[in-house]
């Protein structure tokens, strides 16, 4: 991170400009509407309250991704798709969290950040992904960071040759099971249905991988640690049947859903809370789009959330400049 940290040191974000674009969120769908927005020679701030990545950066090893046949580590696709958003003198970037968005429907809307700044903007991409889904259950908040995490990858080190489970069943759980079991002793891999809904080749090499325990049919019902987590309650759906198990770490994978935030832009949503938009990424409310998994879609992956944030990006250029 060193050869970033003075870029971050050269930015020029001024309150009182009125950008062509403010984009909310740098994960894949963020930065590719700002590269295609600075290639437009947009003035565009990117804001976002984490460094550019999203998620991505936060993935193991990303194997789906047009024109990398062996796979890239997220860490580096996040890289790239940094270093690719600096060649363009127009783009900004801000590390903020977003408090507040106001004159929604106005022609230069508003944007209040949780330090106080207001920035003000002829049209806004949203694209902000998701956040971890909970498992609403006491011991969470009193285990989180100590021993209960979401991200595999950032806290893997603390739990080297030991034992620790991972609670889901879909995508992101098997790749975090799978790049557990290349560090750990053992993954116990926790399931409530009895089969695994990640697609095949993964499967495959989750069933076949003799570092990796599954739970069928069961949740995690209770954690128990003096200091930190050092043992975990299962009860199985159907028998009812409780077993504790000694495990150091605990990482949630339970699914990925919309930050109920987003209800503040006064975009329709769909029945889960994801933005409704047409195939131009346009939301209900003019000069405001959506892309990336926060919208409403078949596919969340990073190819779409990529290819959904250059349509946005041309259809705010054909917005702004009408």
């Amino acid at each position: 991170m060193e050869e970033t940290l003075p870029q971050y040191e050269t930015l020029k974000t001024q309150e009182q400009d009125v950008y062509d674009l403010i984009i909310l969120g740098a994960g894949p769908a963020g930065l590719s509407a700002g590269i295609c927005a600075g290639r437009a020679k947009l003035k565009t701030l990117i804001c976002d309250k984490a460094l550019p990545g999203g998620e991505a950066s936060t993935s193991y090893k990303i194997d789906n991704l047009l024109g990398y046949p062996g796979g890239i580590l997220g860490e580096d696709l996040a890289k790239r798709m940094e270093d690719h958003m600096y060649t363009f003198k127009d783009v900004e970037y801000t590390c903020e969290l977003i408090e507040k968005f106001e004159n929604a429907t106005s022609p230069i809307k508003k944007v209040v950040t949780q330090l106080g700044h207001t920035f003000k903007a002829k049209s806004i991409i949203i694209a902000l992904g998701l956040k971890p889904k909970k498992l609403d259950k006491r011991f969470e908040s009193q285990f989180l960071g100590r021993g209960i995490s979401y991200f595999a990858q950032c806290d893997v080190e603390a739990y080297k040759d030991q034992d620790v489970a991972v609670i889901g069943g879909g995508n992101c759980a098997c790749y975090a099971a799978d790049y557990l079991s290349q560090f750990v002793n053992k993954v116990f891999l926790i399931h409530r249905s009895n089969q695994l809904k990640a697609v095949k080749n993964l499967k495959e090499k989750i069933l076949n991988n003799p570092k990796i325990d599954l739970i069928w049919d069961s949740e995690v019902t209770d954690v128990f640690g003096l200091e930190k987590v050092e043992k975990l309650k299962i009860t199985h759906n159907i028998t009812n049947q409780h077993t504790w198990i000694d495990v150091k770490g605990i990482f949630v994978y339970k699914a990925r859903i919309p930050s109920k935030a987003i209800q503040q832009f006064g975009v329709d949503l769909d029945e889960k809370g994801y933005i409704i938009t047409d195939e131009y990424m346009r939301t209900n409310i003019p000069c405001i789009f959506a892309a990336g998994d926060i919208r409403s879609k078949q596919i969340r992956q990073i190819a779409t959330a990529i290819s959904d944030g250059m349509i946005a990006a041309i259809n705010a250029e054909r917005e702004i400049t009408r």
